[in-house]
């Protein structure tokens, strides 16, 4: 394949870091957006402390002036009503003067009417105008406007109507539709007289920009898919993940069956060395006999056939040993009740207990979990396992099987224990090598198959004094079923 059209894996180091970098972009514009809404709430809370002081100044101002108009007819119609209107203007300037972006006017009960009204909008100056007789300087407008604002003009007049009739004062955060949208906060209150209305005070700003509301929904959406992009991506990366640890698992299940085909190798290598000494004893006896016989030195029998036949015996013992060594792990595993295997393993050891005065105890777990087993090879395990505590105990005692659920380990446990004199420190290292023993009459075999047997089962075999007294103790450890792959039950 062409070096060109080669498609090179992404380090893990760097799809975790785009990743990263995913999500530290979506904080920090969520963060960013959240902030400009934090914002935004705290300058409607300002607002509505800044109209309530405005519109207090307002009223302060207003309120005289409107209680000196008098009742129809005694009071000239139009030409009062301007007079009035630009005396509140002058007021309303002066009210609003330090309030930059606030709107306000008067509502007049006795012209049913909005007059004096003021919108600051620009740079305020100082203008002297006559009051009341004197000359004094009174901040002006830019410019102002004697008529309501056009875009929230309905929303006042609903507002001020609701006040008067109220009698309160009303403060209310609108959303303005129009050909430029916009968010205001306006502040009503009633201007009472001796227990009667004369009038209303109004106060409006606009509090956010017409594309503050769109600004904030990019900002959430570009958060959102920015954290989207990260979730999806951490998602290709588990399941990359998954597939590369299925992968190795593979080649560990892979690789434990080779390095346990190369310890069979190295343990077969000193299995001939065992077997150049163990064959060659019985073949020396036999030898021997049969030199005998062809010098006429001892005749057929039953003496000489028996002990021809013993040592053919041990020669067959040795070579069916060395078969079950070798084929330890050619088992087909299946999910199966550990219980049943000691029980059987006990029934078969209680005649020969009982005989030397061994008592037999079982303790078996009913609520066991499953293992993956061959029965007759564990069953071998076991059997080899109680015949070496009966040997051990040749002045009675007691024979303990006992087996638990190890939920830390998701394993089994059983347990083969007896009261006889216990293992030599020495011999422990090496009770499971091919022909180590410690019997005059013993193989060195059988403890090293049952343990071969253990390891074809995914588990082990161990071997300890009794912590409680006097006495050896041997643990066999499987895991449950439902621990293994498929690929390990064969």
């Amino acid at each position: 394949m062409p070096l060109a059209s080669r498609k090179l894996p992404v380090p893990l180091g760097v799809q975790v870091g785009a990743v990263a970098v995913l999500f530290v972009a979506a904080l920090v514009a969520l963060w960013a957006t959240g902030a400009s809404v934090v914002a935004r709430e705290r300058r409607r809370s300002e607002a509505k402390d800044l109209l309530n002081l405005a519109g207090t100044k307002l009223a302060d101002r207003g309120i005289q002036i409107i209680a000196r108009v008098g009742q129809f007819p005694d009071f000239p119609e139009e030409a009062s009503r301007a007079r009035l209107d630009r005396e509140l203007s002058t007021q309303a300037v002066a009210a609003l003067a330090d309030h930059e972006g606030i709107a306000g006017g008067y509502f007049v009960q006795r012209f049913k009417t909005f007059l004096g009204t003021a919108a600051l909008t620009g740079r305020v100056t100082k203008t002297v105008i006559e009051t009341a007789g004197s000359q004094s300087p009174v901040p002006t407008p830019a410019w102002n406007e004697t008529s309501l604002p056009s875009l929230e003009a309905d929303l006042i007049d609903i507002q001020v109507d609701a006040a008067i009739r109220k009698r309160q004062v009303l403060f209310s955060i609108e959303e303005l539709e129009g050909r430029s949208p916009v968010t205001v906060a306006i502040r009503t209150a009633p201007l009472v007289v001796d227990g009667r209305c004369i009038g209303a005070t109004w106060v409006i700003t606009r509090l956010v920009d017409p594309l503050f509301v769109d600004r904030s929904l990019q900002g959430y959406r570009l958060a959102a898919g920015l954290a989207l992009g990260g979730i999806a991506l951490a998602f290709g990366l588990t399941a990359g993940l998954a597939r590369t640890v299925r992968r190795q698992a593979t080649e560990r299940d892979r690789l434990q069956t080779e390095l346990r085909r190369s310890e069979r190798l190295a343990a077969l290598g000193k299995l001939l060395a065992g077997v150049a000494h163990e064959v060659r004893n019985p073949l020396a006896g036999i030898r021997s006999t049969a030199q005998l016989w062809q010098r006429g030195v001892i005749g057929l029998d039953a003496e000489s056939l028996g002990g021809l036949v013993h040592e053919v015996d041990r020669l067959e013992e040795i070579v069916s040993r060395l078969l079950q060594f070798s084929r330890a792990d050619a088992q087909d595993l299946v999910p199966g009740n550990l219980n049943s295997v000691v029980a059987e393993a006990a029934r078969l050891a209680s005649a020969t207990a009982a005989a030397r005065g061994i008592q037999t105890h079982v303790d078996l777990d009913p609520n066991l979990w499953p293992v993956a087993m061959a029965p007759q090879a564990l069953l071998q395990v076991f059997r080899n396992l109680t015949t070496n505590a009966i040997q051990a105990m040749s002045k009675g005692g007691k024979l303990h099987l006992m087996t638990r659920s190890d939920p830390a380990r998701q394993a089994v446990l059983a347990v083969v224990a007896d009261t006889g004199p216990g293992l030599a420190p020495e011999a422990l290292g090496h009770l499971f090598e091919p022909f180590f023993t410690t019997k005059a009459e013993g193989t060195g075999l059988g403890l090293a198959i049952a343990r071969e047997i253990a390891l074809a089962h995914r588990g082990d075999l161990f071997a300890a004094n009794r912590p409680d007294g006097p006495g050896a103790i041997f643990t066999l450890t499987l895991p449950t079923a439902s621990s293994l792959t498929y690929g390990e039950l064969r």
